[in-house]
């Protein structure tokens, strides 16, 4: 297996032993839908709750490497933990999914083939949605490749009915750039 692989088995592993649902996203998510992307580290949102964030971070800090000190306060403050797998060096970027479009991403990963492994990965209309929101250069460029790829296999009204929910909480921005690249 790959350093990636090792790394990906050990979050799923990690997650199945502490029952936490959880959802692939970022380049590894994208790499998994065969677009053709470098990426140093692995993006995974995590079904939680809110007053677990404490319990969560802590078992998380216990099986992986903080990437800085004070990591929980990190974590309840930003809502991410970032660390590094013992074992390959790779970066984890652990983000608590806490809205109702985190658990709903969840909700709609499907597991699917990745090198040697079964992961749990998030649709790929999610994952839009997630560069959607974010929009940095690299993001673009992933729209991009995306709409090269799988513009006419795209699930257009569920993508439509959250591109006007996140417009309702003033984010319209990502309906017009959703227009413009799709």
């Amino acid at each position: 297996m790959t350093p990636f692989e090792i790394t990906l088995k050990n979050i799923d592993e990690f997650c199945a032993n502490q029952k936490i649902s959880y959802s692939i996203i970022g380049g590894i998510a994208l790499i998994s839908y065969k677009i053709q992307r470098t990426t140093n580290d692995v993006d995974v949102t995590l079904l939680i709750d809110l007053d677990k964030i404490n319990d969560v971070g802590e078992k998380i800090i216990s099986n992986f490497e903080p990437l800085f000190s004070g990591p929980i306060m990190f974590f309840q403050k930003y809502f991410v933990l970032p660390v590094i797998d013992k074992g390959t060096n790779i970066r984890i970027d652990f983000a608590a999914g806490l809205t109702e479009f985190d658990k709903k991403v969840i909700q709609r990963s499907t597991r699917k083939e990745f090198g040697k492994l079964n992961l749990p990965f998030c649709s790929l209309e999610d994952l839009i949605l997630y560069k959607l929101f974010a929009f940095r250069p690299r993001d673009v460029s992933d729209l991009h490749e995306i709409s090269k790829k799988y513009k006419n296999d795209l699930d257009k009204k569920y993508l439509s009915k959250l591109l006007n929910d996140f417009a309702e909480l003033e984010r319209g921005d990502m309906k017009e750039n959703f227009k413009k690249i799709f």
